[in-house]
Order: structure tokens, then sequence, then C-alpha cells
């Protein structure tokens, strides 16, 4: 009997308790709703799309006294997707475009203008982005990247003997008539650029601004200098090769757009685009001095026609490329 009177004392006590206690505490957080969440937004916006690119190109090369002047205009699509990390103030982007459609002219040793043949135009490149004073509304910072174009127009090609040897001379020991065969490379050049410069951006809502000003402080050019012609050849002295050129430039480059946003996640953007680079490349090639066959008796046959080649560097030749124009871009984001 004591020991229920205990147990109905003890009950009694929490009882008058609970609400003292409950007085104490009544800032306790309650318990979770089925749609609690922590309130934390992605960081990462990805955003992508397609862009039109019309640019007008202007080059110069020399090698040499050999000279060339080209200018092409091209249609581009290019696709980009950039990715945006807010926790950080970073993004990187990535960009490939092709030309679709060149017309265009050249000029050689200050001759008159030709028009083009051909040209392409190919490119790709991934930028890192740092924005550090940031805002709600956009940023402003560094950016570093590296691009790779082959940026070449096709001005002809240049003949050259594809012999090696004195047993790649087609020749008659009864007349003493001879042939070589030959060959022809079209331009091929190749940039291997890298960039540091600015990059902002300024986001209202309703449009975007975003612009980039870098330079370039170093590209390797390299490939083929196709339609390069060896002057003075004669039948017995011929250009053995084509040239091909290795070097380094410099230069800079910029782009502004100017963006309007229909829906969050849908974007037109509109603006330009335009790099420059010079520098100074060599040109090797070979050259074939043939000597032709030779009767070595009257009304007799005619001796074996001989061949040597030499290799030749031409150094520090300077040239220029040049390319600007206007950009559309259609993107979505999420």
């Amino acid at each position: 009997m004591k020991r229920s009177l205990y147990s109905a004392a003890a009950i009694l006590a929490v009882c008058a308790a609970v609400p003292a206690l409950a007085a104490d505490y009544a800032d306790l957080r309650p318990a979770y709703p089925n749609n609690w969440s922590s309130g934390t937004e992605n960081p990462l916006r990805i955003e992508s799309g397609i862009r039109y690119w019309y640019s007008v190109g202007e080059q110069e090369h020399s090698i040499g006294s050999y000279t060339q002047k080209m200018e092409t205009k091209t249609s581009s699509g290019e696709a980009f997707v950039r990715i945006d990390d807010f926790s950080t103030s970073t993004y990187v982007e990535a960009t490939g475009g092709y030309g679709i459609a060149h017309e265009g002219t050249y000029s050689t040793n200050g001759g008159m203008d030709l028009d083009l043949p051909a040209a392409r135009l190919g490119y790709v490149g991934a930028d890192f982005g740092w924005l550090p004073l940031a805002t709600e509304q956009g940023g402003l910072g560094f950016v570093a990247g590296y691009q790779y174009t082959n940026d070449s127009p096709d001005t002809g090609r240049a003949n050259f003997t594809t012999a090696q040897t004195a047993n790649d001379i087609a020749w008659s020991d009864k007349t003493g008539v001879w042939s070589v065969g030959g060959d022809s490379k079209v331009n091929d050049f190749n940039i291997h650029a890298l960039k540091l410069g600015l990059a902002g951006r300024f986001d209202a809502g309703g449009f975007d601004v975003t612009g980039e000003a870098a330079a370039t402080p170093y590209a390797w050019v390299s490939g083929t200098a196709g339609s390069f012609s060896l002057p003075g050849q004669t039948a017995t002295f011929r250009q053995a090769s084509a040239a091909t050129i290795n070097g380094f430039g410099y230069g800079a480059s910029g782009k502004l757009m100017v963006g309007f946003h229909p829906t969050d996640n849908f974007t037109i953007r509109v603006g330009g685009r335009a790099s420059y680079l010079t520098g100074q490349y060599d040109a090797t090639y070979d050259t074939a001095r043939i000597t032709p066959p030779v009767q070595t008796t009257p009304g007799g046959d005619f001796s074996a026609p001989g061949l040597t080649k030499q290799n030749y560097i031409i150094n520090n030749n300077p040239f220029s490329m040049f390319r600007y124009g206007a950009l559309v871009e259609v993107s979505g984001r999420f």
C-alpha cells in the first residue's frame, strides 16, 4: 500500500512540473514540417547555346621577298557551354566553332586582287574566370584561357618536285629526255594561343552585359605556307617541298555582348568579337638541283641524270592576323 502511495505522489509531482518546464523552454524549435528544407540554393548555373559569327579576316605574310595579303569574309557557327560557381565567384567556358561559308580576295607580291578559291576557319577554346568583385547583379575580375585556331585562306598551290634521289627521275638513255614528278599543298596556319585579361558580367534581370578584354602574351604558329613559290626556278633548279613555318606571336582580343531574357531560362545576345595577332616565323623548304643526262659519245647513249637536294631556312618572317565581326547568340540556362 505504501509503494502505491509513493508512486501516485511521484506522478503528481511530475505533472505539476511539466507546465513550469514548458514555460522555461517555450523557445525550442518545433518539429520539422513535412516540406522543411535548408533554404540553400544551388550555387552552380549552367548555360549553353549556339552562336552565329559573321567575321572579316585580314592577313599579311612575308617570306623573304615573297609577300601575300588576304581578306576573307566568313560565316561561322559555334556552340558553347558556361558553368558559373557563385560560391567561389568563378566560371569555366568552352567554345568551338567552324566556318561554313567564305569569300574574299588575295594579292601576291603587290599584284592585283584575285578571288579566293576557298578558305578554312575552325577554332576551339577554354576559359577560366574569377570575378572577385562580385555583387548580386554581376561581377568583375580576371580570365585566363587557351584557344586553338586554324585560319587558312586558300591562295593557290605552289608546285614542287617530289624527286628525292636520281632514281626518281624518269629518263631515256636513248634520247636523254627526262622528267620528275610534282605535288602541291594548300595553306595551313595553326595557332595555339594563351589568353590573360579582364572579364565581367552585369545582370539586371531583364537584360545583361558581358565583356572581355585580354592580351595574348604568347602564341605558337605552325603549319604550311603552301602558296610560297621560290623565285628564280629553272628546269634544273626547282623547289622540292612546300614551305613549313614555325614561329611565335602575340596580340590582343576582346568581346562585348548585350543579352535579353524573354524568360528566366532563355537568353538572346548580340554583340561583337575581335582578335589580333602579329609575330615572326621561320620558313623551311628544300631545293633540288638536277644534272640532266649527257650524251657521252656522238650518236651514243646518254648518261644517267643526277639530283642534289639542299635544305634552306629563312628566318624572322613577319606576319599579322586580324579578325573581327558581329555575334548573335541564343542560349538557355538552368
